[in-house]
């Protein structure tokens, strides 16, 4: 298509190229459009002509068409437009004179002379151009005149005549103002050429001012650039410490909004994306205001830095932070122009140092509590005594005796002092023997009847117990009397911690844990708890205090008023041996609140019987070894036995157990756990190899133990804790014997 446009191109252009004068173009233009127009026509006619008889029209029309062929082809090989226009211009005058002279077919031709403006006009200008139309107009207002005086002159009507002049003078008229207007752009337009050449060479000029000041910005730009590459190096390489850091990295303004941030950042409170342009307090913590303390806050007054541990986001896994706030100082001005925060998770050191730390309680713990199991040990043997006798001497004096009074109280100090040695006991955490179904509401209740409280309401007269229990409280397993001691304890130190009066509500709840209240007690596992609160409007603990509380023997009682300074440590070894958890939460003057969580069961509270009577446990003969180190637990155990009808033998150690076995039988060993040499479970293992069915009760003035368990499990039965008394070993060795 290309190939197709440029030969028409180079034909109806002489072979000129797009780029010559534009007045030439369009005069050679318009010649050869005229020339091949004008040939095919005068063809086509002359052709018609010739059939029509017409000779004479005929051959004219074919030598014009020739005539201005042989022009085109001279406008080809000289380009003299001029020449050709001005030729081509008189002989296409001629020519018109003749056709209207002529007159032609039907006297037609006369229409070819409304060309001739144009064609005059646009080919030689507006003068010469009027001068050959009004020519041509001349010629054929001659022929008009003298056409009915001449028989060879073509015949025209009156009304063709007068409207051909004016036709003729329109097609003038516009030709000649087109050409005018075309003229005058022409001569503008050159003007205008000539203006921007003069332009075009000033324009010349300044683009080689341009060009030297271009070179200069130049050197300008690539000194910008090498002194921006350098800064994007520089904040690149920044950006790559601080992403480095797998700390947080925090900016703010001095309003505490966030200006940047590290991508450990942006991990960490992901789901309040994007940080920036938020409040840190709102972003970080869900805060509406500043939090209390903040040390970015302290660090823009004081221009300091400032560091503080602060709590994580609530519900994420980053729990503690360890904040660190540099101030931003403009070195310029002096002035403070924002913060950096670093920040660091700790949660899990933090966890570990609270593991630690619970690890250091625990082996303390321990260590009292071996130490108080020792002497709680060697108390009861010594206790056993007190405790033991009066029942058999209870019963071989007369109810009316004078020595009965003094009996009783002999016995019942003893049994005080066997209480704590099982504080002693429970402190070691070797206390919880019983794991029987107990109601909470109940223990509480037993509470308030018992002389224990009103002995606390006699020293402190001004306070005023409130009770909130759930009616349908859930059951717990576990000790009623540690619990009692507990619920005792609770009170007890709430009312010293009212010296001026006040109210102590104890409250008991059914929940369901499926978070833990606090980080503190982040082990509580999900399920049913039952949950005590025991809370007064008191002093409060101070802080410095609240980590020593569980601590044996720290009290901060007034003496005469309570007793050891084992209350607290009991109750946590209780709680902690009942599988439950303490969260404590109040401060100094403003009262306090301890709860406990206890592990609920499904089971159902066992039917209370009444105290049976001692003919219930009487024995009828059967004969019964005792097996204790200790001679006194032996003559006691011994006494209480003989007394209830049985024939008793006893030996000192697992060693004359065994010998005596040999050669004897016994329908009931009672053993004692904690001997020198062989102690209980050695002494049964031997004994069973012997008589492999023999019956067995545990004793010992310790709570069970692992090797307790491991002599039941080999058949011996249930295990019996001393001091005794004459029920408690009654009914152990009636039931045993009755299996």
């Amino acid at each position: 298509m290309g190939s197709t446009k440029r030969f028409f191109w180079n034909i109806i252009a002489s072979g000129l190229s797009t780029d010559h004068d534009i007045e030439v173009l369009r005069k050679i233009v318009l010649l050869n459009l005229l020339i091949i127009l004008g040939s095919f026509f005068l063809s086509l006619l002359g052709t018609i002509a010739f059939f029509e008889a017409d000779y004479l029209l005929g051959l004219i029309d074919l030598t014009i068409a020739l005539f201005i062929i042989g022009l085109a082809i001279y406008l080809r090989r000289k380009k003299n437009h001029y020449l050709v226009s001005l030729v081509g211009t008189i002989t296409i005058g001629i020519f018109y004179s003749f056709l209207i002279a002529y007159g032609g077919g039907s006297n037609t031709t006369y229409v070819w002379l409304f060309t001739y403006p144009l064609i005059s006009l646009f080919l030689l200008g507006s003068k010469l151009g009027s001068v050959m139309s009004f020519l041509l107009l001349g010629m054929a207002a001659v022929v008009f005149t003298l056409c009915a005086n001449f028989a060879f002159l073509a015949s025209y009507s009156l009304d063709l005549k007068i409207r051909f002049i004016p036709a003729y003078m329109t097609v003038y008229l516009f030709s000649y103002i087109m050409e005018k207007i075309r003229s005058i752009v022409h001569n503008r337009l050159k003007s205008t050429n000539l203006t921007i050449e003069k332009a075009f060479e000033e324009i010349q000029e300044r683009t080689v001012q341009l060009a030297e000041s271009n070179q200069e910005l130049q050197d300008e730009i690539s000194e910008r650039k090498r002194i921006e590459k350098a800064l994007r190096d520089s904040e690149s390489f920044l950006e790559d410490v601080i992403e480095s850091i797998q700390d947080g990295i925090s900016v703010l303004n001095p309003d505490l909004t966030i200006r940047h941030v590290n991508s450990v950042m942006e991990k960490w409170y992901k789901d309040n994306m994007p940080l920036v342009g938020k409040k840190c307090f709102n972003c970080y913590h869900n805060h509406d205001r500043p939090c209390n303390p903040c040390p970015s806050m302290r660090a823009l007054q004081s221009g300091r830095t400032e560091s503080d541990l602060v709590p994580g986001k609530p519900g994420s896994p980053i729990e503690w932070l360890e904040l660190f706030s540099f101030p931003i100082i403009d070195r310029e001005k002096g002035e403070i122009t924002g913060v950096v925060e670093f920040v660091r998770d700790i949660t899990e050191r933090k966890k570990v140092r609270q593991l630690q730390a619970r690890l250091q309680q625990a082996e303390k713990m321990e260590a009292i509590g071996t130490l108080a199991g020792g002497v709680a040990h060697d108390l009861n043997n010594v206790l056993s005594g007190i405790v033991s006798y009066p029942d058999l001497l209870l019963m071989q004096i007369e109810d009316d005796s004078p020595l009965r009074k003094p009996l009783v109280t002999i016995q019942n100090s003893g049994k005080k002092a066997a209480a704590i040695v099982q504080d002693l006991l429970t402190l070691a955490r070797r206390g919880v023997a019983v794991n029987e179904v107990i109601n909470l509401n109940a223990i509480i209740n037993d509470y308030f009847k018992s002389p224990e409280l009103e002995r606390l309401k006699s020293f402190h007269t001004n306070i005023h117990i409130n009770v909130n229990l759930e009616p349908d409280l859930l059951n717990i397993k576990g000790s009623a009397i540690h619990l009692s001691k507990t619920i005792m304890n609770l009170v007890s130190n709430a009312a010293e911690a009212m010296p001026d009066g006040g109210e102590i509500t104890i409250t008991t709840e059914n929940r369901y844990v499926d978070t833990p209240p606090t980080r503190e007690n982040s082990d509580l596992k999900e399920g049913d708890y039952i949950v005590l609160s025991v809370a007064d409007t008191g002093v409060g603990i101070p802080p410095k205090d609240r980590e020593r509380i569980f601590e044996p023997f720290y009290t901060k009682k007034k003496m005469g008023r309570s007793g050891t300074g084992l209350g607290m440590a009991v109750v946590w070894g209780a709680v902690k041996d009942h599988k439950g958890f303490i969260d404590i939460r109040g401060a100094e003057v403003k009262g306090t609140m301890i709860t406990i969580y206890l592990p609920v069961t499904r089971e159902i509270l066992p039917v209370n019987d009444s105290t049976p009577s001692i003919d219930v446990y009487r024995g009828q003969g059967e004969s019964i070894l005792v097996i204790d180190d200790v001679k006194e637990q032996r003559e006691i155990a011994s006494g209480l036995l003989n007394e209830l009808g049985y024939t008793v033998s006893s030996v000192s150690s697992g060693e004359e157990a065994i010998a005596y076995m040999q050669a004897n039988s016994a329908d009931l060993l009672l053993l004692d756990m904690i001997m020198t040499g062989f102690d209980g479970l050695e002494t049964y293992q031997r004994i069973l190899e012997k008589h492999p069915n023999q019956k067995a009760i545990i004793a010992s003035g310790y709570s069970e133990t692992n090797r307790v368990k491991m002599v039941q499990r080999l058949g011996a039965g249930q295990y019996l804790k001393k001091p005794y008394t004459l029920e408690n070993i009654g009914l152990a060795v009636k039931q045993e014997l009755e299996k």
